[in-house]
């Protein structure tokens, strides 16, 4: 690896990005007086800004490590987290998205208090923002961290974990949503280009597909694997799988807050529809890369240096810098994001709560304090994920103990009028203890096994406690919202964009068969 050829041009590229990033960043600051927008900026996000903020904040650092270095690990199997998401985004598009915007909430977990009550509300509020810390934070900090110590390989993994904390924290805690969504926007775009960038020189390196099939097994180029298999078994498509889409795009707080600050109900299902298409192209851009550095590295002991790898030693200088800023966009993008989600959250779930007479400049205070706080632990919790096989590895295993009682608290009271406040409470405890309990036991199951017996276990208290306990309805004045239909719900645009998309799915998961 070339590691040591990073030029002046490549420094240029990357100065100029920082600088720029740093601009948006306190230029946002004018426009952040009040709480709505310094966490949703002002409702006033487009559907393109919507949809690029999405696919920026999604495909972070981590998700882009993890993918690469997941599809050098485990093959072509990989793009199955990706294509589901769309469906997962579908999900949101017509059953949460016209419940969360006639709410008007400025949180995920506000659904909660509306349906059931307010212990519900705040204990999810804990639990997710527990995920932004071990999970978003962390993840993306390692990550750019990994691909930082390649340019720089004297700096300790602490040291680059800290400069990245810095940089993104800078901008993001000052500008609230609006700055990271345009950050996003600009992020989206070179990460577009700095991964095709890297897809194109590794294939032409490679020398075509036929080298692939040489290097590979049959199952390492296979999108269904056996039941049996130890890197993701086919049933764990249909349950495990299927429930980490739906709490990432529906449920978690970071992907949520960017819907709810569009424009309207219909610009966020469009901004919706435009990140599930960029998903497609991911099997190209950053699914593909792993598969041919395969046949460049065969001995390669870490998968998450496959992509700095890549793309310090086929790309020339100043593409090279181009690369590693698509890359520190992504790093940033998802930092901004967790950062503004964890800060509302604690504000308005906790603080607001605490504090109905705080004024507006004050909330905006406590959430820049908040986020100041979850930066330092995501920044002091990073260096420990260097003690998993792989960056992937941990990020889905997380996600599998931690969702699937909040994936099925949600569906219940979205769906099943009958299921009452104790026991969706009930619901998140219970599912929380078992989860600890299967960490600690260790089954030997794979984790997406997990995620389903979990998600199972979760719906049998639900159903348990419901029928046990009276029926009961949520008091909030605009609570029988959530039960309202309109025929704003569902519009021509919305359903002709729609199949457009689920034509797209169709021929991509054809093609890959």
């Amino acid at each position: 690896m070339r590691s040591g050829s990073f030029g002046i041009l490549d420094w240029v590229a990357v100065a100029g990005y920082v600088l720029v990033i740093l601009g948006i960043g306190f230029w946002g600051t004018r426009r952040s007086d009040t709480s709505d927008d310094y966490f949703l900026a002002g409702r006033s996000i487009s559907w393109p800004l919507t949809g690029l903020s999405l696919f920026a904040t999604n495909m972070s650092g981590s998700t882009l490590v993890g993918l690469i270095g997941g599809a050098y690990q485990m093959g072509l199997v990989i793009y199955n987290y990706e294509w589901t998401a769309v469906v997962a985004l579908l999900v949101l598009i017509f059953f949460f998205l016209p419940v969360y915007r006639r709410l008007g909430i400025t949180t995920a977990p506000a659904f909660l208090e509306y349906r059931f009550d307010v212990r519900t509300r705040k204990y999810f509020s804990a639990l997710a923002l527990t995920g932004n810390v071990l999970i978003d934070m962390a993840g993306t900090l390692y990550a750019g961290a990994i691909v930082m110590r390649v340019v720089l390989p004297t700096l300790s993994l602490e040291v680059c974990v800290g400069v990245l904390a810095l940089l993104a924290g800078m901008y993001a805690i000052a500008g609230g949503l609006r700055a990271a969504v345009y950050t996003d926007v600009l992020q989206g775009v070179l990460l577009l280009a700095g991964t095709a960038c890297v897809s194109a020189a590794a294939y032409w390196q490679v020398g075509g597909w036929g080298a692939v099939e040489s290097a590979t097994t049959p199952s390492m180029r296979n999108l269904i694997l056996p039941a049996n298999s130890e890197v993701l078994p086919w049933p764990g498509l249909c349950t495990g799988l299927m429930l980490l889409g739906v709490y990432y795009w529906c449920i978690n707080q970071v992907m949520v807050q960017r819907t709810m600050a569009a424009r309207s109900l219909d610009e966020a299902r469009q901004g919706a529809l435009l990140a599930g298409a960029l998903k497609l192209p991911v099997l190209i851009l950053m699914v593909m890369p792993g598969l041919l550095a395969l046949v460049l590295y065969p001995d390669l002991q870490n998968p998450d240096l496959v992509f700095p790898t890549l793309a310090f030693d086929l790309l020339p200088s100043g593409l090279r810098g181009l690369v590693l800023v698509s890359f520190v966009a992504a790093v940033m993008s998802s930092v901004d994001s967790v950062l503004n989600s964890a800060s509302a959250l604690l504000t308005m779930d906790f603080y607001a709560a605490l504090r109905p007479e705080a004024s507006e400049r004050q909330l905006v205070l406590v959430g820049r304090i908040v986020a100041a706080v979850v930066l330092v632990l995501g920044a002091a919790i990073a260096p420990q994920i260097a003690q998993f096989s792989s960056l992937w590895t941990y990020l889905q295993s997380a996600l599998s103990y931690l969702t699937p009682p909040i994936v099925a608290v949600f569906l219940g009271g979205l769906f099943v009028r009958r299921v009452n406040h104790h026991a969706a409470f009930f619901t998140l405890v219970a599912g929380s203890l078992l989860a600890l309990a299967l960490l600690l036991v260790d089954p030997g199951l794979h984790f997406l096994y997990v995620a389903g017996l979990l998600f199972v276990a979760s719906l049998v208290v639900m159903g348990g406690v419901s029928y046990a306990t009276a029926p009961w309805i949520a008091s909030a004045p605009n609570a029988a919202a959530m039960w309202q239909r309109s025929d704003s719900d569902i519009t021509p645009e919305t359903t002709t964009a729609t199949i457009l998309l689920l034509i797209a799915i169709a021929v991509t998961v054809g093609l890959l068969w």
